[in-house]
């Protein structure tokens, strides 16, 4: 089912710009953005992990940055006979934890405050969790709408940061205001559909961690994400973490009832 929504995802992606410029274009200047298009799906498809880690601004780290951390996902990938991923940090706005898959690779990143706070029982209930949510193939789906939806925001951020001469000029801001509103249906549709609010079961130490996360940023409306552009204080490169971060993992953790 998640292989036919990440066909679907970039059908409807690469279809509808597409459409549109066969329609409004001709001769060489149809041809030149046809073949940007072509580009900017092949750019996605290879190197969403990449786009994804970019925009968040994650800094891989090793074994010797946290030893608890890597022992336990060392022990539980050799148990589950998984591959060992690599291992990012990144500085967001909440809770976060998110798990970055794409052709047979796969990484785990982890906002920089959550794993100061965790405890050898937390990293080893976090751990699993994260696993059990590459075995039920969420993290693909995820991973291809985050990547698709990274690139336009930053396509987007650069072009008007370019006509303008400044990135977070107040020029910028309406210019990008108005282009997700034209793009508005497309994004929805993408977010709607790799998105994944399917639960999974999480053991006791990780309960004090979901009791901390931030649950109604998920259902935030798009439209409140692009009024936030009209703000003079917006910083855009802050608002594409926050963006990104509405994607659900921790979100979707459920708990047995207590008896």
């Amino acid at each position: 089912m998640n292989t036919i929504k990440t066909v679907i995802i970039f059908i409807i992606t690469i279809t509808l710009p597409a459409l549109g410029v066969i329609l409004l274009f001709d001769g060489i200047f149809r041809l030149g953005l046809l073949s940007v298009l072509f580009v900017l799906f092949v750019i996605v498809f290879w190197y969403a992990d990449k786009l994804i880690l970019h925009s968040l601004g994650a800094r891989e780290i090793i074994d010797s940055d946290n030893q608890t951390l890597f022992q336990s996902i060392k022990a539980q990938t050799y148990r589950y006979h998984e591959k060992t991923p690599k291992v990012y940090l990144y500085s967001g706005h909440r809770v976060k934890c998110f798990l970055v898959e794409k052709l047979g690779s796969w990484f785990i990143v982890l906002d920089r405050n959550l794993v100061k706070s965790l405890d050898k029982e937390q990293i080893e209930a976090l751990v699993s969790y994260i696993i059990e949510y590459k075995k039920k193939g969420y993290g693909k789906i995820q991973t291809i709408g985050m990547g698709i939806l990274s690139i336009i925001l930053r396509s987007l951020y650069w072009f008007w940061g370019l006509f303008s001469f400044s990135k977070d000029s107040k020029l910028t801001k309406v210019g990008i205001f108005v282009s997700l509103i034209l793009i508005k249906p497309l994004i929805e549709f993408i977010l709607k559909i790799s998105k994944t609010n399917k639960k999974i079961q999480g053991t006791f130490p990780l309960k004090s961690i979901f009791l901390q996360v931030d649950k109604s940023i998920i259902e935030r409306p798009f439209t409140e994400f692009m009024i936030y552009h009209l703000d003079d204080e917006t910083v855009l490169s802050d608002l594409i973490v926050e963006f990104l971060e509405e994607y659900p993992m921790l979100e979707n953790c459920s708990f047995k009832e207590s008896l």
